[in-house]
């Protein structure tokens, strides 16, 4: 076990950083660049703390030194739409991605996870972050695969994620969102409900909250009418019911607030 050493970042010519299935610990380094390395897997580690902006945003020149006449001639495994697929040559250099799956980063999603530019893949999932899901993802035109699930996510989805039309894997299952469900158009027409399921529709669950209460209080009530018997039974124990409480609570009281009996002096 150990720590990403920090002079990873600072080669900023690495185009691919694949630190998987390791057992490293604490946070990420803060001179990752994010904004020109085209692969960053450290999914499957013990990596905790907090994702900083900085991470996110580099201001240093240095850091845009990827040539984009490069073309890699070795072979590598990532993961994207659920699936590992190997890349070589052109797909290599075409494909980009960020994974930080199966770690115990916490806090927000930074809103500046939407300047990661022609970002392919983005997988946060099986973490603990927080908050409300940035709308900035929709910065992300060309993401085909985004995985936010099993974290502890609230608020709604952003319609403005409807805008990304090169998505095909689409997952927040798994945390505690509420609101609608996202318009089956476009893209998300090819969604099933598994890939937005772990939320809560509140409209719907009040409504249909309400709906089965009625139906149990009028059940109730059509059996105590037909039967007489099982009414006289409801009765007696409701009047029982009613005893045994008055009773606990007026044994209970302070004295001071009990209600005492007026007796006359002599």
């Amino acid at each position: 076990m150990g720590t990403i050493p920090k002079w990873i970042g600072g080669l900023r010519q690495l185009s691919y950083i694949l630190l998987n299935d390791n057992q490293f610990h604490g946070g990420l380094p803060g001179t990752f660049c994010l904004e020109t390395s085209k692969l960053i897997d450290v999914s499957h580690n013990h990596l905790s703390g907090y994702i900083g902006s900085e991470i996110l945003t580099s201001n240093d020149t240095n850091c845009n030194v990827h040539n984009a006449h490069y073309r890699p001639k070795h072979e590598l495994e990532f993961v994207t739409k659920t699936k590992l697929y190997t890349y070589k040559g052109m797909p290599l250099f075409l494909m980009s991605g960020l994974d930080l799956s199966s770690n115990n980063f916490t806090g927000e999603i930074p809103p500046q996870i939407g300047n990661l530019g022609d970002i392919k893949v983005l997988n946060l999932s099986y973490n603990m972050f927080t908050g409300h899901i940035p709308t900035t993802i929709a910065n992300l035109s060309q993401i085909e695969s985004l995985d936010l699930s099993h974290n502890d996510l609230s608020g709604v989805i952003p319609s403005q994620l409807m805008e990304l039309h090169y998505l095909s894997t689409f997952s927040v299952a798994y945390n505690n969102l509420s609101g609608k469900c996202l318009q089956k158009i476009a893209q998300f027409s090819t969604f099933d409900e598994k890939g937005e399921g772990g939320f809560i529709d509140m409209e719907s669950f009040y409504v249909s909250g309400s709906i089965s209460y009625v139906m149990v209080l009028l059940v109730i009530a059509s059996v105590l009418h037909i039967n007489p018997y099982w009414r006289r039974i409801w009765f007696y124990c409701v009047g029982v019911t009613i005893t045994t409480c008055y009773y606990f609570v007026v044994d209970h009281l302070p004295v001071p607030t009990r209600y005492k009996v007026w007796e006359p002096r002599v």
